[in-house]
């Protein structure tokens, strides 16, 4: 697989730094099809007992009818956007047209007292569309914890296991995306729909291992 790592320079920057890891299949990021633009914000909230301020979130992506299978990991190493009650980063990502899945999200986080793996179903049947030459814009995804109470100390805590809100923010992306990548700038935003989005769908379903 080739490692594309989106930053806040240009557009599929190769290299390491810190940022929104994207992993395309080689099949895909060789692909001599017209390509469009995916962009959208992956964050966590912020405040206590829910904060998923400890989780690692995976967006997997795939386009549809295909196997391969493309990751957005927020690694919360940079912040785009901040507020009293969540942060986060925008991504932009260039890729080959048609229709898309998101069919899986995972999550790796902290009880506070040891590491917990989680993903949602698989096959998740959120669907959108890349076109040729358009930014299209699938929202922010915001990862908070689930909570439980302590039985010791009847107090709530984040467990680890994650649960994302999908929104929209397009007016405060799109103005971070225009100066962080211009090169989009020449191209038509559209704020898409998520066919078959229901808010349970992206959250921990599935302990792992």
């Amino acid at each position: 697989m080739k490692r594309f790592i989106i930053l806040t320079s240009f557009i599929l920057l190769w290299g390491c730094s810190n940022g929104i890891y994207i992993k395309v299949p080689d099949e895909i990021a060789t692909s001599t099809h017209e390509t469009g633009y995916l962009a959208g914000s992956l964050g966590v909230t912020t405040e206590w007992p829910s904060t998923g301020e400890g989780i690692i979130t995976t967006l997997s992506i795939r386009p549809l009818g295909r196997a391969q299978t493309i990751s957005l990991t927020n690694t919360q190493t940079k912040t785009d956007f901040e507020s009293a009650t969540d942060k986060g980063q925008i991504f932009v990502a260039e890729l080959p047209v048609g229709r898309y899945e998101i069919n899986q999200v995972q999550f790796k986080g902290t009880n506070g007292r040891q590491t917990v793996r989680s993903k949602s179903n698989q096959d998740l049947a959120i669907y959108f569309d890349i076109t040729e030459h358009q930014v299209t814009y699938i929202g922010q995804f915001m990862t908070s914890s689930l909570v439980a109470n302590s039985q010791l100390w009847n107090t709530p805590y984040p467990t680890g296991l994650g649960l994302i809100r999908h929104s929209y923010q397009a007016e405060r992306d799109r103005a971070l995306m225009a100066e962080r990548f211009p090169e989009i700038k020449v191209y038509s935003f559209y704020e898409a729909n998520l066919d078959g989005y229901e808010a349970n769908k992206l959250a921990s379903k599935v302990l792992e291992q």
